[in-house]
């Protein structure tokens, strides 16, 4: 049959073959390499339910034979066909008229089913690696031994909000900094683990961007793979812990667990520097009668206005926090007898004019203070403290 090639004829077509287009261009090359080679009338490729055809004039006789023929070879309307399976989506059919003998080297069928499967296999890699690539989540660069930007992946282009041709060529240290670049590529460099850093840019959109900052080293320090994992989530999910850990839901001040680690630490820095210290504990009185009459949600509120004033009524060197109910603890650092009355004169004054709901509501409190002694520990201060505050009470005829 005419239109065949020599094995030397099909080297050389086989060689301006390469390198392939990606997608659907390259198959049409291997398709008009096949058809040449081969001599064939016609091809007809199906590939995920879709047809490409190579010849002409036959495609409706044959298009039957797409995803429904079992047979290996065969004749359908006049036109001998030989079907090969190239990939789990993927079958080639070959034809030729029937009347005529058609003979072909195996080497070449074999070299063509061969560079069917090869494709298959090659784009079904680029797939993968696209999706890996550009499908990431990350932001990845391929980077050159001096931060050159090589490549970068479609995350990055959106993130960076420049497209793939003005980041190549840049240097990564525009974006992650100078010395962060370079303490990346001195531990990456001789390591077989990646050197990791927690970084923070700004610049991307509204608000800071946290990212934990992975370099690879390849190629003996040559090439760099950077990946860029965005943990602004995470950050966000650690400070809302770290609220539950250190702050008060209700009122919004320190709880009890803060107070006394902070306080425990203090007493430290205090006995070392030599400076004085005083702590006060209060309570709101009547609180029971408050809720009872006015119920808990308006409760609720006397609690967050009254640790609203405490925190404007303190030095922007004080603490409060709230110890349990409607108990409140202050620590006054470098506060001295006459200091600790001033503050507490200011705390009485604004909560006898304090408003609740947008109603005057005064509210009285009964508190003990204790000036440190440099001796007492964090639980012999607590007791001292509410010993005094319940003195306070008892003192008060008629307060509960």
């Amino acid at each position: 049959m005419g239109g065949k090639k020599s094995q030397s004829g099909v080297l050389r077509e086989l060689a301006r073959l390469f390198p392939l287009p990606e997608g659907e261009e390259g198959l049409f090359r291997i398709l008009d390499f096949a058809l040449e080679v081969l001599g064939a009338s016609g091809l007809l490729y199906v590939r995920r339910g879709r047809r490409f055809v190579r010849g002409t004039g036959f495609l409706q006789d044959v298009e039957s034979l797409a995803g429904s023929c079992t047979l290996r070879r065969g004749v359908v309307n006049g036109l001998r066909f030989r079907r090969f399976a190239i990939a789990q989506e993927a079958e080639l059919f070959v034809f030729w008229e029937e009347n005529e003998r058609w003979t072909f080297p195996l080497p070449v069928l074999s070299l063509v089913v061969r560079l069917f499967e090869l494709f298959e296999r090659l784009d079904h890699a680029r797939k993968r690696w696209l999706w890996l690539f550009d499908g990431n989540p990350d932001l990845l660069f391929f980077l050159d031994d001096q931060g050159c930007i090589l490549e970068v992946n479609a995350r990055a282009e959106r993130l960076l909000g420049r497209e793939r041709g003005d980041l190549v060529g840049r240097t990564i240290a525009e974006y992650i900094g100078e010395e962060t670049w370079w303490l990346l590529k001195e531990e990456a460099q001789g390591s077989r683990e990646p050197a990791r850093i927690e970084i923070t840019l700004s610049g991307l959109g509204a608000h800071l961007a946290h990212f934990e900052a992975l370099l690879f080293a390849f190629e003996g320090g040559q090439i760099f793979w950077l990946v860029l994992r965005d943990i602004g989530e995470r950050k966000r999910y650690e400070s809302v812990l770290l609220r539950f850990a250190l702050y008060d839901q209700l009122t919004e001040v320190y709880n009890r667990r803060f107070l006394e680690e902070y306080l425990r630490k203090e007493l430290e820095r205090a006995r070392r520097e030599g400076y004085p210290l005083a702590l006060v504990m209060l309570d709101i009185d009547a609180f029971k009668a408050i809720n009872d009459r006015y119920g808990h949600v308006f409760g609720d509120e006397v609690l967050r206005m009254v640790a609203r004033l405490l925190q404007e009524s303190l030095r922007s060197s004080d603490v409060v926090a709230r110890y349990g109910g409607d108990e409140f603890v202050l620590v006054l650092p470098r506060a001295k007898e006459a200091d600790v009355h001033k503050i507490m004169e200011r705390i009485s004054r604004n909560l006898r004019g304090a408003q609740v709901m947008g109603e005057p509501f005064p509210v009285r409190i009964s508190y003990g203070v204790c000036l440190w002694d440099g001796q007492k520990n964090v639980s012999e201060l607590f007791q001292e403290i509410d010993r005094r505050m319940y003195e306070m009470k008892q003192q008060r005829s008629g307060v509960s």
